[in-house]
């Protein structure tokens, strides 16, 4: 089953998304070797990104996603850690479980949205996986990559009447939960050339963001 995702309100039915297997209509490689490039955040963002298939309405411009999201940070991606879980009011009635990974991103510069939202210097973002790849080796195969990521505040989002978000441990009762529009997180290790996404390709970002292919102008559109 494929999603739409139509605006920030239509974001969080990325969270009700079936994992396929295959690639992705973009040409993602979503089978990798195993083996990670020193520096690079790729095997990552295809690791979290694999066999996770999302039709999405694209962010059109910066000036689209300032209208849209919540709050647009860049930073960096500090660990990856356990996400949020979908906890049915009847058990015995729940569907297939869902996966989700948390990435801790460290803030260094809000790019537009309140900074006060900003936690203790973090953000905490929720990302669809289909389950097969740990936070632990996710976190293992981070450069500590650098990130800009146009968010979606999801903390009071519920799926459904009958279902509840339950956040982790590791994320504090007081910081607000985000996800990421698909075409506006931007991942880049120091030894990339370009920068990566999970589920999204930076080729296939509309005009309007001045044919960005790295981090540093994907976030200068911003300016």
């Amino acid at each position: 089953m494929k999603i739409v995702v139509m605006s920030a309100a239509a974001l969080a039915l990325a969270f009700t998304a079936t994992a396929c297997s295959g690639a992705d209509s973009g040409g993602r490689v979503t089978a990798v070797s195993g083996t990670s490039t020193a520096g690079s955040v790729r095997e990552l963002t295809e690791l979290a990104g694999q066999n996770v298939h999302v039709d999405y309405d694209a962010l059109t411009s910066p000036a689209d996603a300032r209208k849209k999201a919540d709050l647009i940070v860049e930073g960096t991606l500090a660990k990856v850690e356990n996400g949020i879980r979908l906890a049915a009011a009847n058990p015995a009635q729940a569907g297939p479980e869902e996966t989700y990974v948390t990435f801790v991103v460290n803030v260094q510069k809000v790019l537009d949205g309140d900074a006060d939202k900003v936690k203790d210097g973090k953000v905490y973002v929720s990302v669809y996986t289909d389950g097969s790849t740990s936070p632990a080796k996710l976190t293992a195969l981070n450069p500590q990559a650098k990130v800009v990521a146009v968010l979606d505040d999801i903390t009071n989002w519920r799926p459904s009447p009958d279902e509840t978000v339950v956040r982790p441990a590791n994320i504090p009762a007081t910081a607000p939960l985000y996800a990421p529009y698909t075409d506006g997180m931007w991942l880049q290790g120091q030894s990339d050339t370009q920068m990566f996404g999970v589920g999204a390709e930076a080729s296939d970002l509309p005009a309007g963001w001045k044919h960005a292919k790295t981090l540093t102008q994907f976030s200068a559109t911003f300016k």
